[in-house]
């Protein structure tokens, strides 16, 4: 039986719709195919779920990460931020894949949530002003390695560290010549509308993925926090985390060439990687005119899944801890496929 769609998931520009809107290239591709079995088992999946349906929006309210008492502005500036760094968190240390993480005040924390962490130090601390356009824009290495430092003081983000610091700077830069110094001016310019935002948006070093991931995340954190409200579903953030769990459900059938890339953790070309993020993009958004969920549901459900689809360990293997798996079912359970890698800027 199919779930109804919640009214508040429809009320908006559909994520189909908008993908139309923004022009996203639908084509199909010679390097990675979407199986319609696989992709359709996921979508009866979902509509038999109550638990999917009755999901809401990712309100990103902890005060470890997030910054929940701030004000509109200052929560948007903060997104903005954290966001233009969003990208890239681990290392290829020889046929080895480490996470970038380390220890803060004791406590290990690994990719996004060691840098929310790290941001809202910093503003805790007042240390350094980072949400401050004009001092980002002219950010030193030396202020960069302080304020990302674990307890050992080694940052932990220094991978990557030259592409962070020119988001960084271009961000202030930008935000001091054209809107203020604040995000938050940006984003009440485009009056609601989700394809302006982009447009603005892209203007920026640090969202100018053509596929949109960091603009996508920034749309959905703006929205889910309730710092504002777009005219349209956004469409889901492609990452590296979304990305293997299309895989491994068996929703993507990459080239055999690829393929090994991603039994044995090679790095991919830049292609190769387009192309993978591409018909995933694509995927979500056929699963998302299927079952009637927001690109925002499905980015929120896929990626704190991550926590389960481990690239080693993931709960599926145990059978005692599979069930705890949304997707155990339907999906392929390709595990062997691990984590895509590239090295890139925009994820």
């Amino acid at each position: 039986m199919t779930s109804p769609i919640p009214a508040q998931l429809s009320a908006h520009l559909s994520t189909p719709e908008l993908a139309q809107e923004l022009r996203i290239d639908r084509s199909p591709s010679t390097l990675v195919e979407i199986d319609s079995g696989a992709l359709e088992a996921i979508v009866d999946h979902i509509r038999r779920s109550e638990d999917f349906y009755a999901y809401k929006r990712y309100r990103w309210d902890d005060p470890k990460f997030w910054y929940p008492e701030g004000t509109p502005a200052e929560r948007s500036q903060y997104f903005a931020v954290g966001n233009s760094i969003n990208f890239r968190f681990w290392q290829l240390v020889g046929d080895e894949v480490v996470p970038a993480g380390g220890l803060l005040d004791g406590q290990r924390l690994t990719g996004a949530m060691y840098m929310w962490r790290c941001l809202r130090r910093c503003l805790d601390d007042r240390r350094l002003p980072i949400f401050q356009a004009s001092f980002i824009a002219d950010l030193t290495e030396e202020q960069f390695d302080e304020i990302f430092a674990d307890d050992t003081g080694v940052n932990p983000l220094a991978v990557a560290k030259e592409e962070r610091l020119a988001n960084l700077r271009d961000l202030g830069l930008k935000l001091d010549r054209d809107w203020g110094g604040e995000f938050y001016n940006l984003v009440e310019a485009t009056t609601g509308s989700l394809v302006e935002f982009v447009r603005l948006s892209g203007r920026f070093r640090a969202f100018d993925d053509p596929l949109l991931k960091l603009i996508m995340v920034n749309t959905i954190l703006h929205q889910g926090s309730g710092v504002t409200e777009f005219d349209a579903d956004p469409l889901p953030g492609i990452d590296y985390h979304l990305l293997k769990q299309l895989l491994r459900q068996g929703v993507l059938v990459p080239a055999r060439s690829i393929a090994e890339k991603l039994e044995q953790q090679q790095l991919l070309s830049i292609d190769e990687g387009y192309e993978l993020r591409r018909v995933a993009l694509n995927a979500f958004i056929d699963i998302s005119a299927e079952t009637g969920l927001s690109g925002e549901i499905l980015d929120n459900k896929w990626w704190w899944n991550r926590l389960k689809c481990r690239t080693d360990g993931p709960v599926c293997l145990n059978p005692q801890t599979a069930h705890e798996c949304p997707f155990f079912g339907p999906c392929a359970q390709r595990t062997e496929l691990g984590m895509p890698l590239e090295k890139t800027r925009y994820y």
